[in-house]
Parts: C-alpha cells; structure tokens; sequence
C-alpha cells in the first residue's frame, strides 16, 4: 500500500537530525559544542498545524506563535553530542468551520528534553540536528489545562556572531500527541559560558608539542625553517581571535620569536603551528649537549597568555646530522679572521710567480693545496663519525669542525678538510661545491672557464666536473702527502666512478647557504701563524710549473709534429704558445726562426716576448720594424703604444693612440687609459696590466 503523503513528510522530518549525526560521525571536521560546556538558549517561534493527531488533514488550529528558553551541554565524547532540555509556550487560534469563524485559542506550554550534534561547514557556520521529547500542557479559553505528549526532531544553521555568542535558524517536525503535528521555525540567539575554571577567558589548551633537537650551526636556519610543532586545541564554546604564538630558550635567544597569528581559531578545532627560533652567538659557545627549557606561549583576545614549558636537547655547535649533505655548508666560513689571515698569506706569498696563461682560480687552487700542505694540515680518520666509516647513517649525529678548529688542530677528516678548503676558496672569491660519493665527501671549485675554453685548452674532460655548462675542478682534500695535480686527478677519479654508478651527488656551496647560511664562531682576538712565505712559494712553483708543463704539452700535442713546408706560421703559433706559459727561451728560439724567412707575426710577437722579459726597448723596436710595413694595422699601433707607455714616452702615447683612433674608435677606446701620466714606473705598471696582443 502506498504511503500517505503525509506520513512520508513526518517520516523524513524525523530521519533529518539522525541524517545530520550520521554525517557528522563520517566526517573528519565535525564539530559541535565543545565538550563539558554549558550553552543558553532563546528562540522565538511559530508552529503551523499540518496533520491532525492521526496524522489525518488538519482542520481544527491555526498557526501558533511563542518562544522557548533553552539548556545544553556537552559531553565529553568522541563524537558531537549535547544533551539538550527546553521550556516553551506558544498560543494559536482556531481554524474556521464551514466558513464559521471558530473564537478562542490553543495555549501550550512544554518541557523537552533530547540530544543533538553537529557538523562544521566553515569555522564559523555548523549544521545542526536534534531530536527531543516530552511533555505539553495544553488550554483552550473555555476549558481546563491537558497534559500529552510532545516530540520534537529538526535540523539547523548556527552561526558564530561575536564571542560566545550565536545565531541559530532551526526547523523542526513537531508533534503534539492526539492533537496535531506541524512545521515550526525558530530564529533564536545561544550563548556559551566559559568553560569551569577557565576565569572566563581561557579558551585554548595545549594537545601536543613535538620539537626536535637543535643543532647550533643551525641556528640562522631555524629563523625560517621549524624546530617542531605545538597542537593548540581551542575546548571553548568561543572563537579564539588574533592568536599569537611564540617560542623561547632564554638562555640562547635574545626575545621570543612569533611563529603564528591566527585570525581565528574556531571552537572545538585544533591548530598544528609549525615553531621557530631565533638564536644568538651564545649557542654557539655549547660544546656539549645539555637539556634547556623552552616556553610555548600562546596570546589572545583582549591579552589572555598561557604558557607551556618543554624539555629541548641543545646539542654541541659542532654537531649535525647527514640527513641532507648541504648541511655541511653552513660550517664553510669565508669571513672566518684565521681564514681571511692566512689565505690571504698565502696569495701574496705566490703573488709575484703566478703564471700568465693559467686561469687565476686554478692557482688560487694550487696556492691554497700547497700553501695548506706548507702549513702543515694533516687527515685523520674519524673511525666514530660517519663519513670516515663510509657506512653513512643519515639520522646519526656527527661532529664537523669549524675551519678555524681545524686550523689550530692542524688536522681534519675528509669532512673538516672539504668545509676548510671551501672557506679558503670563498674567502678569494671563488664558488665551491661539496661532492659527496659513498661514505666519502670533498671539494671542487669553479674554474670560470665555460666547456669552450676548456676545450680550448686542451684539458681533458675527464678530469672535469661540467655542471650546466660551468666547468668545476675537484680536489682530494685528504691528500696531504700529494701535490695539487694528483690530488685533482683522484677526486676526478672518483667523481667517474660514482657518477657513472649514480652515486655522486653535486652540492654548490651557494645554493646550500640559501637554506643553511654559514655560521662563523664568534671573533675571539686570536689568529693563526701563517706558514714561511719562501716554503709556501717554492712549493706552489714547483707544482705550477707541473700544471703548466701538463698543459702545455697536451695543447702542443694537438698542434701537432713540424710541417715539411710552411714551417714559419707553424713555428709562430707554437712559439706564442709557449710565450703564453712563460717558457721565453723555446718561444724565441721558434719566433727567430719564423722571423728568418720574414714572417712578419713572428717579428711582431718577438717584441712581446721582450716585452714581457721586461726589455721594453728591444720590444718597442720589433714594433716598430714592423709599422713600417703595416703602418695602418691598428693592432700594432697600440703594442707599439703600450711599449712606449713602458718607457714613459707620454707624448709618444699620445699620438700613437690619436692615430689608432683615426683608423679603430673602438680599439683606441679600449687602450684610452694608456694616454695620461708621464712617469715611467706608473706607465710601465699601467701597461703591464693590458693584455698582450699576439699576431
């Protein structure tokens, strides 16, 4: 049989709240009341008759008007459900019959108690259900009072307005036993009061904090990137406003740090706020891991605080961990005095023989490897600490020293000598990475050759890290008793086999300071003795001119043998070849000969070579012996010019300038700065730092 439409509008009234706490219990942000709290209704109201009692057509009341006064509370359940109980009086007239009007009226009065629950849409919108029952007592003008029973179940709209306080929009199926069943409405108003104990204000709890250790070298680090995290629940009836949250460890921060603000947080949820901190130098002065009280301090509304104190381990400033190996970047100090004291020792030591073809990072490089050696730094291997065991655990805290520990101690592992060498580097200018292969790490530097130069200078690929088309020489750092040339062949060495095997990671020192800025130990007024000047440039001599040597001849093997004919433009291009690396003697004796069969690039570059030996006369007669076949070669000119400045012929420079301007603006601007003071020594330091132009 087929059901009244009637019985179908009542049954669905009736499923509704239980509709609501059904998606309420499913539902990972469902929310109600706050458990243990007590809300205060009021609600005016109107009820419109649709059945009669037997659920029949009604035709006997009017709508009723009225209002009810409310309780609720609470539970403490996992789910949202509050226990309700409600008093009410409403009074309705009665319908006409038979087109009779019908005088008098329906008062009720009712008690009802039930439950209902809750699902949160917003933060501050929340669907509501509830379902009650109990008693009415109802009066018509004409009679004595009739108690029945009464039972209500509806849904809703509650909306947070201002602290503790609500709107509510309900509707609900009422029925009013044997006498009639209808919709009703209410837009009524509910107020929280404050939890028990809580002085009316207190509307936040601590659920967790999570911190992790702290690592001192870090401590630039936590500033952006979190310690931990701290759970903040708010168990009010009220929206927790303009939350602040903040962190401190007294004794090695200079103020708490605010690590939120939270416009809003709504009741019953919880927050997860990520904890940051802002350390001074003075952790840096821990040396042994020690326990230290932090606060979490929590501030809102109108200056409500509370605080939870937490145990943090503080380890020594010289841990860290290798779960990410760029944390070693944040040791690598180029401002460091001790490494600014003696890397800068160690370039003016081999300022004077440094070679005028080679790139000036690559002798920075064998400066600083030999310079070091002279110094008298040594490799230890560290069997406790994982990169000496090659068995790396990640999460194990290691210890690494700073480059000044590593310098007083004279000695290091392969991790200490990589953040040494990579300050050293720094602290000149010049840009660093870590290459770290299995159970191993080290250092390679930037070249500031592109792959064309390289190529160009007939270096071997193998031997080169090429990165995005930058080109990086590694060193071995903990090959103390070798020269810098096989101390790159090594690392290059390991750097193929482990790439090959995917095992070679690629660090650049800068790209890991974004994340983990250097961290320095503070100045303490001590400095380092820096090694002999002599011993550091017989050194550095002695390996350059092995570095030279193992250039040159590769670029003069792909020269290749004497031809048979045409011999003077190849004894020209190989004389400049070895003028360019400072071997004068065999660059003359290949310049001469071309120079015999009138070859006139020979004879222009046999006056750079004098040039460059410092016999500025010899060389301003080469040029000149060859202007006056060429006297328009705007080149030349100006290696003429150049000589001249040498020999403070200011006037001289002058006019030689204003000829290469009339035939090459470009040219004579470029040389420009050769025009001006009269005294030989500054001219011939002037001119010595233009570069030599080889024909």
């Amino acid at each position: 049989m087929r059901t009244p439409p009637t019985h179908r509008v009542v049954r669905k009234a009736i499923l509704a709240p239980w509709l609501v706490a059904a998606m309420a219990l499913s539902a990972p942000d469902a929310a109600a009341a706050p458990s243990g709290l007590v809300t205060l209704t009021a609600s005016p109201m109107v009820t419109v008759p649709i059945t009669s009692g037997d659920f029949g057509p009604n035709d006997g009341l009017a709508a009723a008007f009225g209002g009810s006064l409310g309780l609720e509370y609470a539970l403490p359940t996992r789910f949202p459900l509050a226990l309700r109980l409600s008093g009410g009086f409403s009074s309705g007239g009665l319908l006409p019959v038979d087109g009779v009007e019908v005088a008098g009226r329906l008062s009720e009065l009712s008690v009802l108690a039930g439950a209902g629950t809750g699902l949160a849409l917003r933060p501050s919108l929340r669907l509501r259900g509830f379902l009650d029952g109990g008693m009415a007592i109802g009066r018509l003008d004409s009679g004595d009072g009739v108690p029945y029973a009464s039972a209500r179940a509806g849904t809703g709209l509650e909306l947070d307005l201002a602290e503790g306080f609500s709107a509510r929009l309900d509707a609900a199926w009422t029925y009013m036993s044997g006498l009639y069943g209808g919709f009703g409405a209410t837009l009524g108003v509910a107020y929280a009061l404050p939890a028990p104990g809580s002085g009316g204000d207190r509307l936040l709890e601590f659920a967790s904090a999570d911190l992790g250790e702290v690592f001192p070298i870090f401590r630039s680090y936590y500033d952006d990137n979190p310690i931990g995290t701290v759970r903040i629940n708010n168990a009010s009836r009220k929206t927790a406003r303009d939350v602040k949250v903040s962190f401190v460890i007294r004794q090695y921060m200079d103020a708490p740090k605010e690590c939120a603000v939270i416009e809003r947080l709504a009741p019953g949820k919880s927050v997860d706020v990520p904890i940051y901190g802002l350390f001074n130098d003075s952790i840096l002065s821990v040396t042994e891991a020690t326990k230290a009280g932090a606060e979490i301090t929590v501030e809102y509304g109108s200056g409500t605080t509370q605080t939870k104190t937490v145990t943090v381990v503080v380890y020594d400033r010289n841990a860290l961990t290798w779960v990410d190996d760029r944390h070693a970047a944040a040791f690598v100090s180029s401002k460091d005095p001790w490494v600014l004291d003696l890397s800068g020792n160690i370039s003016a030591a081999v300022k004077d023989s440094r070679n005028p073809e080679l790139p000036d990072s690559v002798q920075s490089a064998v400066a600083f490897h030999e310079g070091l050696r002279v110094y008298g730094i040594s490799y230890v291997l560290s069997p406790n600490r994982p990169f000496a065991t090659g068995a790396v655990d990640a999460a194990a805290v290691d210890s690494l020293k700073f480059p000044r520990q590593t310098l007083g101690y004279r000695a290091g592992d392969c991790a200490d000598l990589t953040v040494l060498y990579a300050s050293f580097f720094e602290a000149a200018g010049i840009q660093t990475a870590f290459i770290t292969v299995p159970g191993h790490i080290f250092v390679a530097f930037d070249s500031g050759l592109s792959v064309v130069d390289a190529a160009a200078r007939s270096m071997d690929e193998r031997e080169l890290v090429v990165i995005d088309g930058r080109v990086w020489i590694p060193i071995e750092t903990t090959m103390r008793d070798s020269g810098f040339v096989e101390a790159w062949r090594a690392a290059a060495r390991q750097w193929r086999e482990a790439r090959s095997g995917g095992a070679a990671g690629f660090h650049p020192v800068h790209e890991a300071w974004k994340t983990f800025p250097p961290v320095g130990l503070p100045a303490d007024g001590s400095s380092a003795a820096p090694p002999s000047a002599k011993a550091v440039k017989t050194a550095f001599v002695a390996e350059l001119d092995r570095l030279v040597s193992l250039e040159l001849k590769a670029r003069l093997e792909r020269l290749g043998p004497r031809p048979t004919s045409g011999a003077a433009r190849f004894l020209n291009e190989r004389g400049v070849l070895y003028a360019r690396y400072g071997r004068y003697d065999d660059a003359e004796r290949d310049l001469r000969a071309a120079a015999k069969d009138q070859y006139q690039p020979a004879i222009v570059n046999l006056g750079n070579v004098a040039f460059l030996r410092g016999d500025y006369k010899a060389a301003y007669d080469r040029f000149a012996q060859a202007a006056e076949d060429a006297p328009d070669n705007a080149r030349l000119i100006v290696s003429m010019a150049r000589t001249a400045a040498a020999l403070g012929r200011s006037d001289e420079v002058a006019a030689l300038i204003a000829r290469v301007r009339a035939i090459d603006p470009a040219t004579a601007d470029r040389y420009a700065s050769l025009v001006g003071a009269s005294a030989s020594g500054t001219r011939a330091a002037q001119a010595g730092k233009e570069e030599t132009i080889w024909f």
